[in-house]
């Protein structure tokens, strides 16, 4: 329906999608939409907590934060959540863009360092015990969250969970949140912009951000190669009338979750080299900071023609004549 939709489940003749409807079209679900409203809030309460008492949040945070918010209603509001349940195709676009593209935003918002130090100091206790309890210790660690940021995506698709996602509300929503919350897990203990318990090597970031490409390759490509079809039933039910095919939407879908992870992995790649070159560079400066403390104007090193013979070491022992 162009203008918005009553969150429930899709009609059984539903409006062909066009560029029109996919502008217009817009649902509003409360039980996933309430909960990303809350999480601006609190953003917000903390920020200007913070800017009462004279401290400075970056506005850059604050934006990318936003970002993420933003892009994840869209991901849950906009056509994407109208026609998450007509075309194979659309929830594998939502998919991608509430647990790969909004959890980015969200993470470098660094909500967890404004929460330590906007919250009062009964709730940050709390906060720091739960960031240091065994349970987060364990799905804190990047290699972890990866194994859980994998599993989902797996068990959804490849289990009745997809099939039952069409049909129950309840599991259609839960899914939603669980998406944004594994991603921003995931984006949270690789970036470490926010203190986390585990300090983890870059060389195992890397190759956690490059396995992105084989996952999305094993998820994408069998639903590209199969004849069989997903919720057959469903689908077949909506008695959908207009664009591609069920198999042929399936398999659209099945390129997109392996394409959408393929780029995003090169994105990340991209990212954590410049991150890495950035770290060399600060390493150098606080180096120099370091010399210039220590020898100030004085050369660290003496030119070696301005060494007296006396203070060359020997290195070949005394020479004989005539030897």
């Amino acid at each position: 329906m162009i203008g918005g939709v009553p969150a429930g489940l899709p009609p059984q003749d539903p409006p062909p999608l066009t560029v029109e409807t996919m502008l217009l079209s817009w649902t509003f679900d409360p039980v996933v939409l309430v909960p990303l409203i809350l999480a601006g809030l609190l953003y917000l309460w903390g920020v200007g907590r913070l800017r009462r008492r004279g401290d400075v949040w970056p506005l850059r945070r604050s934006a990318l934060f936003g970002l993420g918010l933003v892009l994840a209603v869209v991901g849950m509001a906009s056509s994407l959540g109208v026609y998450d349940r007509v075309l194979f195709s659309v929830p594998a676009v939502q998919h991608m863009v509430l647990q790969m593209i909004a959890p980015v935003g969200l993470a470098l918002g660094a909500p967890v360092s404004l929460a330590l130090r906007a919250l009062p100091v009964s709730a940050r206790r709390v906060l720091l015990a739960v960031l240091h309890s065994r349970w987060s210790r364990v799905v804190s660690h990047p290699g972890a969250a990866f194994a859980i940021f994998a599993i989902t995506q797996f068990v959804f698709y490849y289990t009745p969970l997809y099939a039952l996602s069409l049909t129950d509300m309840w599991v259609h929503d839960f899914m939603h949140l669980h998406f944004v919350a594994v991603g921003f897990l995931f984006y949270w203990a690789l970036l470490g912009v926010d203190p986390t318990p585990h300090r983890v090597r870059f060389s195992l970031k890397m190759i956690l951000v490059v396995g992105m490409g084989p996952l999305h390759i094993l998820l994408g490509v069998p639903i590209m190669m199969t004849s069989t079809l997903f919720a057959a039933e469903y689908y077949t039910s909506l008695g959908r009338d207009w664009g591609p095919t069920l198999l042929d939407d399936q398999h659209l879908g099945g390129a997109i979750l392996w394409g959408f992870g393929d780029i995003a992995a090169i994105g990340l790649i991209g990212a954590f080299v410049r991150q890495w070159f950035a770290s060399d560079e600060r390493a150098a400066r606080r180096t120099d900071r370091q010399l210039d403390r220590l020898y100030r104007d004085e050369p660290t090193l003496r030119p070696w023609w301005l060494t007296r013979d006396e203070d060359t070491p020997d290195v070949l022992g005394p020479q004989r004549d005539g030897s």
